[in-house]
């Protein structure tokens, strides 16, 4: 099955809103083995649409528009689809009655063009919509598949997966894919090191990526059932992971800071001078073992700046590890463009540094990444 996603709305091509509803199709299609070929977002101009509807049955097999559906004049979508297949719009009747019991309920007037809503392409399977008006669709018509679901996310997200996806799962070849994380290696590095698998690959196909101070590698394999597709991949990760398994922390949708968490095994504190606590947050999250016992803002009552780097990451770890009586004391401090790092146990103390300079430290997470590849690493 390969699927083609189109985003309706003049709301998306403007910017004001962004398109997390073809996120969030992929990535729940994906989870059933179909492949996503192409998204689409088209305005809310009933001739373009109907171009690229038909445009699109010469070239997928499945279509799924999300949007247009609702009861003003710009939502056409489903009006232009019935046009492309050539077919009538009639009332669901169980719809106009949701529509006009929830009218009801909210003491309101109706207005006539909310019976738009309850229109529905002929013969297609009505999708239910529990928490909105318009129902989605699902037409099948000379071997293709037309999917209509609407735009809000709160209303399409749970009527494509309760709703959509229970209509999708057949018994086409499944595709199946796992994704490796690592942090603490470049994509080039990566590639430099599994540069013959990627010369030979052909089933399961592997795909590196480049993450946010991560590299990620998706294997994808085809067969029948998943379980087959886990089988094709097993042999592929493990040969990966000999070769650079060093800087792998999980697959999938395990996070950096889950990792770091899931590796610690002792309790824990940080003295933070350089993230404003939010490395602690994100940490405290995955704090399954209540083992991260509290966080102290850098501060001159708390240490010295005057003294050494090195003796200020002492200092401030011990103190940190004292306050809260932990295992471990963690100091993140900086000085200019570096950004230092510590952990000070009763046996040992370690510290690291990394380059950052002002205009990327504004960057979203980068210091805070970087601390915790090198905890992961650490460890």
């Amino acid at each position: 099955m390969n699927i083609s996603i189109i985003a309706v709305g003049s709301e998306l091509l403007l910017g004001q809103i962004a398109n997390t509803n073809g996120q969030y199709l992929s990535k729940l299609f994906n989870q059933i083995g179909k492949n996503i070929v192409e998204h689409t977002v088209i305005g809310d101009n009933p001739d373009r649409l109907e171009f690229i509807i038909r445009e699109g049955l010469k070239r997928f097999d499945t279509l799924v528009l999300t949007g247009g559906l609702g009861p003003t004049k710009d939502d056409l979508t489903k009006q232009t689809v019935a046009k492309v297949l050539n077919k009538n719009l009639v009332t669901n009747e169980e719809a106009l009655n949701y529509i006009e019991d929830f009218f009801k309920e909210q003491g309101q007037e109706m207005t006539p063009n909310n019976k738009q809503q309850a229109l529905v392409v002929e013969g297609a399977k009505v999708l239910k919509n529990h928490y909105g008006m318009a129902p989605g669709m699902f037409i099948e018509m000379d071997n293709k598949k037309v999917i209509l679901l609407p735009g809000p996310p709160s209303e399409m997200q749970p009527m494509a997966k309760n709703e959509l996806l229970p209509l999708l799962i057949d018994n086409d070849n499944t595709i199946f894919s796992e994704q490796l994380r690592f942090a603490g290696i470049g994509e080039s590095k990566v590639e430099t090191e599994l540069m013959d698998l990627i010369e030979k690959q052909t089933n399961p196909t592997i795909a590196p990526l480049a993450g946010k101070h991560e590299v990620y590698i998706r294997l994808t394999a085809n067969a029948s059932t998943q379980s087959e597709c886990k089988t094709l991949i097993q042999p592929i990760k493990e040969e990966i992971l000999e070769r650079i398994g060093q800087f792998y922390y999980g697959s999938d949708y395990t996070l950096l800071e889950q990792s770091v968490m899931e590796q610690m095994n002792s309790t824990v504190s940080i003295y933070d001078g350089v993230t404003d606590g939010a490395i602690y947050t994100r940490l405290k999250r995955f704090d399954k073992q209540n083992i991260l016992k509290g966080i102290l803002p850098d501060n001159d009552i708390f240490l010295n700046h005057h003294s050494s780097i090195e003796m200020q990451l002492r200092d401030a770890s011990s103190y940190v590890k004292d306050l809260y009586k932990t295992e471990m004391g963690i100091a993140i401090l900086h000085e200019k463009e570096e950004v230092y790092l510590a952990i000070n146990t009763k046996d040992d103390f370690k510290m690291t540094t990394f380059k950052i300079t002002q205009s990327r430290n504004i960057l979203p997470n980068r210091s805070q990444n970087y601390v915790l590849i090198r905890l992961l690493n650490w460890h």
